[in-house]
């Protein structure tokens, strides 16, 4: 069972407890996504999911521990799955188990404990973002909701609200962003990263941008920019130029993100994305065998676009 096919039950079993659900949430402060997160009032819970039980699962869960008041993890069952030093730490620090049968039962194998006392962090990165994404929880691959996702939804629902042309700074007045220096930072996004749906035109010296009501001209490259996903991005402007880079330094670069988790976790985060860039020839890897990888020059160039940002 893979772990976006546990989503479904899993949503279930706590929509009938009460819960909205929603998938993929991302906390910097937490230093992580976690798979699931269910509301119910003032009350907040987790789950992370996983194909076995095992310590990097254990450890996964306890990210969330001062965030959220209910922890669980979900796993397939197996005879004999609890070892008595697994069971302690479980019940120690108050995590819950979900438990899946082959026929796709699920029950709650050992309770999560409450926890009154939490950070409002996590709760706070909770939007209808996450509800309306065709997103499900423990998905591979990119589509998440994301600071920069949330941004580009609420820019193209305003455009095509709007019907007509607008210059960057009435886009501004009716919409937040996520960029320290929003001006700049949104006109290079639209006009590198939102051209199937963004058009742009430059009139006395201004941009304008407007909501592109028929597809782009799949034949002019201009239309047809290096697609990448927030992942992607992520990572790509996290490598310092013209250096070497183990998995591990990019994944201490990554913007909210702790030392530990990179460490620790850093390496299997950023190696698919890594191998997704060296295909689209952003990045090369070290021919030496080294597992280090750099930027190339297209690669430098999509930097440069987010130069400052």
């Amino acid at each position: 069972m893979k772990e976006a096919d546990m989503y479904e039950p899993v949503k279930k079993w706590l929509e009938e407890r009460g819960f909205t659900v929603y998938p993929e949430v991302e906390c910097n402060r937490a230093g992580g996504r976690a798979d699931i997160v269910a509301k119910s009032g003032a009350v907040v819970g987790v789950v992370e999911m996983k194909q076995s039980l095992t310590l990097d699962l254990i450890d996964q869960a306890l990210r969330w521990r001062g965030y959220a008041n209910y922890i669980w993890i979900a796993i397939p069952h197996k005879p004999k799955a609890y070892k008595k030093f697994v069971s302690m730490v479980l019940a120690d620090y108050g995590i819950g188990v979900l438990t899946f049968s082959k026929y796709g039962t699920i029950w709650a194998d050992k309770h999560a404990r409450f926890m009154r006392r939490t950070l409002p962090h996590l709760k706070e990165a909770l939007t209808h973002h996450h509800l309306a994404a065709d997103v499900k929880g423990g998905q591979r691959g990119g589509g998440y909701v994301t600071p920069y996702r949330i941004t580009m939804n609420n820019v193209q629902l305003f455009l095509k609200r709007k019907g007509g042309w607008c210059r960057i700074s009435e886009i501004l007045d009716y919409c937040e962003t996520h960029y320290a220096a929003p001006r700049a930072s949104l006109a290079k996004a639209l006009q590198t990263f939102e051209r199937s749906w963004c058009e742009m035109k430059k009139e006395a010296g201004k941009l304008h941008f407007r909501y592109r009501s028929q597809a782009p001209d799949t034949n002019d490259p201009a239309q047809n920019p290096i697609r990448l996903s927030d992942r992607q991005l992520r990572v790509l402007l996290a490598l310092s130029a013209g250096q070497w880079q183990t998995p591990t330094q990019i994944a201490r670069q990554l913007p909210g993100v702790t030392r530990d988790w990179a460490d620790r976790s850093g390496s299997l985060f950023v190696s698919p994305i890594l191998k997704a860039l060296i295909k689209k020839g952003l990045l090369e890897k070290n021919p030496a065998g080294r597992g280090q990888y750099r930027v190339t020059p297209a690669g430098e160039a999509v930097r440069k676009e987010f130069d400052g940002e």
